[in-house]
C-alpha cells in the first residue's frame, strides 16, 4: 500500500484553521491578546472612558491579591454600560460584576484582589465592548 504525500498547501491551510480557533476561542479580541504582554499593573486605580460604544483601552492591570479600583467614565448620554470580570471568556459566571450605569456619569468599582494571572473583562450590556485583565 502506497501513502500519498499531503500537499503542502492543505498543510499550511489546516494549520491555520488551528491557529485561527485558538486565538478566537477565549472570546478576547486579537488586539486584546496582543496588548496583553505590554499591560502591566501600574498601581490599584484604574479608569476606562466608555464612549461611541467603545472602551478608551482593552487592557487593563492591577496588582496581584490587592483589591483595587476601577474607574469607569461614561461619556454617551442615555446609554447604561457597566464593567464585569471573567474568568477566561465572555459568558459564564462573573468574578465581579459592576453595576450597570446609565448616561453621563463616573462610577467607581471596588474589585476585591484576584490571583496572578490573565483575566477577561467586558460591559455585560455591549459584550463587543471587552478586554484583558492583566493581574500580576
Amino acid at each position: 500500500m502506497r501513502h500519498r504525500p499531503v500537499p503542502t498547501a492543505l498543510l499550511c491551510a489546516l494549520a491555520g484553521l488551528v491557529l485561527l480557533g485558538a486565538a478566537c476561542s477565549s472570546g478576547t479580541s486579537a488586539s486584546s491578546l496582543k496588548q496583553m504582554a505590554t499591560c502591566a499593573p501600574s498601581g490599584s486605580a484604574l479608569r476606562i472612558v466608555a464612549n461611541n460604544l467603545h472602551f478608551d483601552r482593552d487592557c487593563l492591570a492591577a496588582p496581584a491579591n490587592q483589591p483595587f479600583a476601577i474607574t469607569l467614565n461614561n461619556q454617551e448620554n442615555g446609554i447604561p454600560h457597566n464593567i464585569s470580570i471573567y474568568p477566561t471568556g465572555q459568558g459564564g459566571n462573573p468574578l465581579f460584576k459592576g453595576e450597570i450605569v446609565t448616561g453621563v456619569q463616573t462610577t467607581v468599582y471596588r474589585v476585591r484582589g484576584l490571583p496572578a494571572g490573565t483575566y477577561y473583562f467586558q460591559c455585560d450590556v455591549h459584550p463587543d465592548m471587552n478586554g484583558a485583565l492583566v493581574v500580576g
